[in-house]
């Protein structure tokens, strides 16, 4: 008796649908085909930004990733090596008559490597190309070396292809010095403002789409391994 004047209270309340399960009516198909055009326009519109997040968030994790097991790398041969001064001489790339930066030895460059710095990480592959030495990382990333400098790639297969070059998005440059380690590429200049990094007036190199983007590595760094809004993605 309940559940009877139940429905007939319902049905009196409204004249567009009925309480009755069997009789209610549903979704036209035009009123499915807004919704999902709507959907649609909503992802349109978002995707591109979130998969740039998502992209951006990946290059910080890997580069954080990589400047942290070289420096652990290097600490741990120093330990065991003694200081990095003491080490052999690392200038394998600029070898040939009149200071030839295109030539050099890939081979003795690695070398190098296998002896004070690839025993303390953990490798996937190395091999050689001309004057550099070029190595892959567990994690799909890599890099190409000639003295100080180091190439990082977010794909190990661009650095076999490229084996120097640089950008904001999947290139990077690093370095050894003796006195500080490894770290973000710096163009010799101890920087004391991003400002400076970004548009670095005392060098060749900065992180921004006129000058350059050697130093884009240094300026993530500085931002607390972070990618802001004003980088030059």
């Amino acid at each position: 008796m309940k559940f009877k004047a139940f429905t007939n209270w319902c049905k009196e309340l409204t004249h567009v649908a009925n309480c009755d399960n069997s009789q209610r009516a549903g979704f036209t198909l035009a009123e499915v085909l807004i919704t999902l055009g709507i959907i649609g326009v909503v992802a349109a519109l978002t995707m591109p930004s979130l998969i740039e997040n998502h992209r951006k968030k990946e290059v910080v994790t890997k580069l954080k990733a990589f400047n942290s097991i070289m420096g652990q790398a290097f600490q741990m041969s120093k330990e065991e090596n003694g200081d990095w001064d003491t080490w052999d001489g690392n200038s394998f790339g600029h070898g040939g008559e009149g200071y030839d930066w295109t030539s050099g030895d890939g081979e003795k460059q690695l070398e190098w490597l296998q002896k004070y710095v690839l025993p303390y990480m953990k490798v996937t592959e190395t091999t050689t190309k001309g004057k550099y030495a070029i190595v892959g990382l567990p994690n799909g990333t890599g890099f190409s070396n000639y003295n100080k400098h180091y190439f990082f790639c977010l794909k190990f297969k661009d650095c076999k292809e490229i084996t120097e070059t640089w950008n904001s998005r999947d290139r990077f440059i690093f370095q050894f010095t003796r006195d500080k380690g490894f770290h973000p590429y710096t163009d010799g200049n101890d920087f004391t403002s991003r400002e400076d990094i970004m548009n670095n007036p005392r060098g060749a190199h900065a992180c921004n789409k006129t000058k350059g983007t050697g130093l884009c590595a240094k300026l993530i760094e500085y931002d607390g391994w972070e990618i802001r809004k004003d980088y030059p993605w």
